[in-house]
């Protein structure tokens, strides 16, 4: 006969998968405007508005933590439960997550000082300058891998100062964020000297995310373009897909 300590055992056995099953996601974003904001009480942003309704339509709970992204990147390479967004999800990355996207498509200027204009015609022609931009960031690797000279920094708000210094003669940014910083730092750059990319960004996660989880977070995206959730949200943030 099963004695008391055995009927335990087998209760905790039982009841074990259900609770690993339960278990929330940790996702890690990065001040990001005005896709991504921390203030002291609230978390607030289209890629905040995207996340609540994705894990709320796929069912599973879910923490969000700001830190940078280079950091973001790293803790979801490193554990299970983990994801960060928003990502450019580049060959490089490729096999490296999880994928669930695209959350965002992003198009990338290069900005110069206002009182330094560079005129570019293509991309190539910016390759005596030096270009900032922020560390993690897709746009970051796209470029120094064609060996661009490049500058990193963890606060995208930084390269503005840099520019007004002549400490970068460029700066590399999703267009839409950028026009967000210049407002918050009260400088007008006016529009990019060149748009010369267009990402595709979305959400990565650990390789060894249940296959459960991952594919009910697809369908939720799914289903969010289906019935056009993501179309109105990009439309109250001023972007579009």
């Amino acid at each position: 006969m099963f004695g008391r300590k055995t009927w335990v055992l087998l209760s905790l056995l039982f009841c074990f998968p259900k609770w690993v099953e339960a278990e929330e996601i940790t996702i890690y974003t990065y001040q990001h405007l005005p896709y991504a904001e921390q203030t002291d009480t609230t978390h607030k942003g289209m890629i905040i508005e995207i996340i609540d309704e994705l894990f709320s339509r796929a069912d599973i709970d879910y923490k969000i933590i700001f830190n940078p992204l280079k950091r973001g990147l790293t803790m979801t390479s490193r554990s299970q439960g983990v994801c960060v967004l928003p990502i450019d999800r580049t060959q490089q990355r490729e096999s490296e997550f999880r994928w669930v996207g695209p959350i965002l498509i992003s198009r990338y200027g290069l900005f110069s000082a206002k009182d330094k204009s560079l005129p570019l015609i293509t991309l190539q022609d910016a390759k005596p300058y030096s270009i900032g931009t922020f560390l993690g960031s897709g746009i970051g690797e796209y470029l120094t891998s064609f060996e661009y000279q490049v500058q990193l920094t963890n606060d995208d708000n930084l390269n503005i100062k840099k520019l007004q210094r002549d400490r970068i003669q460029l700066w590399a940014s999703e267009i839409i964020s950028a026009k967000t910083i210049m407002d918050q730092s009260k400088v007008q750059l006016g529009e990019p000297e060149l748009i010369f990319y267009t990402a595709l960004r979305a959400m990565a996660c650990n390789r060894e995310l249940e296959e459960s989880k991952h594919d009910a977070l697809v369908e939720a995206l799914n289903s969010m373009y289906q019935d056009g959730f993501m179309v109105r949200i990009n439309e109250d943030y001023g972007a579009s897909l």
